[in-house]
């Protein structure tokens, strides 16, 4: 094994010291950042375009800052609302549906530990007891322990709404205000050279975080159209609005289109319509594999990351961040990413002797 050289060690210490420094920064200070952040980048992709409409159309910028943004908190709000309300509703009509499902369920696994006995000569009653009693175990502790745990994290959940209507009204009040002095200010940070190095770099991170926004949005897109076809083909109750929810969750990683579609398949099967639970399951595999193809091609090859280790930043993400992990994961890896990449450029620069 060859020695680390005194520029090497240099290297890591720098690299370890920038991880550290990100770990910190999305940690402790994106909370108080975060909603100033989400008004520059707003406000810096439409400056150009709320410049034109207010020389055409003698409107302030500040007016059609906030209109934009209330109309897309207004656009989101009721599709989300919208959403919740299908889910409570469906989950109302699964609840009610409870005693029917518990009576098939309990006939199809009386019905398969028969044929295990009859084709095995396996010991048909015991496997079944068995299985109830585990089942029946698992829905004691779910409504011992689950159940009051939700009700009770019902205060967390209206302060967390609160809390989402606080950083919207703050972001909304923040892009007014830089609208109407953006020019200014980014005369002023493009004059002093270090804050102009931040910027090259922040605008780097943006466009991958463009790249990646784009990209799943197109396989959304494309997820949810598959799945809405073809349930809606397959004769499936609903299959339209289930596709789209499917596909809805195929972008959140560790749940993606199984979550959906595999407890589907599972309800057709105690509904006797088999044909249609091998549908579920093929549609859950084209899913995987067309996400699996289109990933690398939109996302890896055009932000120079393997797709691999943005998994694996959204897996970390979510352990050392929570819930928003999700969002904060892949963030941290490609500011890690530049910033380390921006350093090199420059002491290669440097090291050239200021010739690029």
């Amino acid at each position: 094994m060859g020695k680390i050289t005194a520029a090497k060690a240099k290297e890591y210490v720098l690299t370890g010291a920038v991880v550290a420094g990100v770990y910190i920064g999305f940690k402790y200070l994106s909370p108080l950042a975060a909603p100033f952040l989400f008004a520059f980048a707003f406000v810096s992709v439409l400056h150009p375009a709320l410049e034109r409409v207010q020389k055409r159309y003698h409107v302030k910028k500040g007016f059609l800052t906030a209109g934009i943004l209330l109309l897309l908190c207004i656009t989101v709000g009721v599709g989300i609302w919208s959403l919740g309300v299908f889910l409570f509703h469906r989950l109302g009509d699964l609840f009610s549906q409870i005693d029917l499902f518990e009576e098939k369920f309990y006939l199809f696994v009386g019905n398969c530990c028969d044929g295990m006995e009859r084709k095995f000569g396996m010991d048909g009653r015991g496997i079944e007891k068995f299985v109830l009693e585990r089942v029946n175990v698992f829905i004691e502790n779910f409504q011992v322990q689950v159940v009051p745990k939700i009700m009770n994290e019902s205060v967390s959940y209206v302060k967390n709404i609160a809390g989402i209507i606080g950083f919207l009204a703050i972001m909304i009040v923040a892009a007014v205000l830089l609208t109407k002095d953006y020019r200014e200010i980014m005369d002023r940070l493009y004059g002093r050279e270090e804050i102009k190095c931040m910027m090259d770099i922040g605008k780097k991170i943006f466009r991958h975080i463009g790249t990646f926004i784009r990209a799943q949005l197109i396989i959304l897109l494309i997820i949810s159209i598959l799945c809405s076809v073809t349930l809606l083909l397959a004769g499936i109750e609903g299959g339209a609005v289930v596709g789209l929810f499917t596909g809805f969750m195929d972008m959140l990683p560790f749940i993606g289109t199984g979550m959906v579609l595999m407890p589907l398949a599972f309800w057709q099967i105690l509904n006797g319509y088999y044909t249609k639970a091998v549908i579920c399951v093929i549609l859950y595999v084209v899913c995987a594999v067309t996400r699996e193809f289109l990933e690398p091609k939109l996302i890896g090859e055009k932000m120079g990351i393997f797709p691999v280790a943005i998994l694996f930043s959204v897996y970390a993400g979510v352990k050392l961040f929570g819930v928003f992990g999700i969002i904060k994961g892949p963030l941290a890896l490609i500011t890690v990413y530049e910033i380390v990449r921006y350093g090199k450029e420059q002491r290669k620069y440097e090291k050239d002797g200021g010739i690029l």
